[in-house]
C-alpha cells in the first residue's frame, strides 16, 4: 500500500522564459533539466522565522522582540517596529513557506501587482536571512 502524503502545491514562475506550449513539448528529461535551474530550485525552498523571535501587538502597533537564546543577529534589548505589510510577511513565514507562496498570498491579501509584492517579499527575505532571523527549513 502506498504512503499517503498531504497534498501540496506551489505556484512557480517559469524559470527559463519558455512559453507554456513550448514547455508542454519538452520530453520528461528536457523538462527535468529545465526545471532544475537555480531560480526554480530557489523558489522551492521553504523558509520560516527562527524560534526565539516573537511579534506582539501593543496598543495597535506591532513590535518584534528577540526573546530567545538563539537570537544572534539582534541585541537582546532591541525592538523592531514593522508596518502592517511587514507584519503580514512576517506572519506568513511563521510556518514554513516558499517565497512564491508568500507572494501569492500577499497579492490576494492586498490586491497589488505581482512585481510589487515579489519585490517586498524578496527584500524582506534577503534582509531577514542576512540578519539570521529567517532560516531555510524542510517542510514537514
Amino acid at each position: 500500500m502506498k504512503e499517503y502524503k498531504r497534498p501540496e502545491y506551489h505556484f512557480v514562475r517559469n524559470p527559463g522564459g519558455l512559453s507554456g506550449s513550448e514547455l508542454a513539448k519538452l520530453s520528461d528529461d528536457e523538462l527535468s533539466r529545465h526545471l532544475s535551474g537555480d531560480s526554480y530550485q530557489r523558489e522551492k525552498k521553504n523558509y520560516r522565522i527562527k524560534s526565539g523571535y516573537i511579534i506582539r501587538e501593543i496598543a495597535g502597533e506591532y513590535a518584534i522582540v528577540p526573546a530567545g537564546t538563539e537570537c544572534e543577529a539582534l541585541p537582546e534589548n532591541t525592538v523592531t517596529a514593522p508596518d502592517s505589510s511587514a507584519v503580514f510577511i512576517w506572519k506568513s513565514f511563521e510556518q514554513p513557506s516558499t517565497l512564491e507562496d508568500v507572494v501569492i498570498r500577499g497579492m490576494l491579501e492586498y490586491g497589488v501587482a505581482e512585481d510589487k509584492m515579489r519585490s517586498s517579499v524578496e527584500s524582506f527575505a534577503a534582509d531577514a536571512l542576512e540578519c539570521k532571523i529567517l532560516e531555510e527549513v524542510n517542510k514537514l
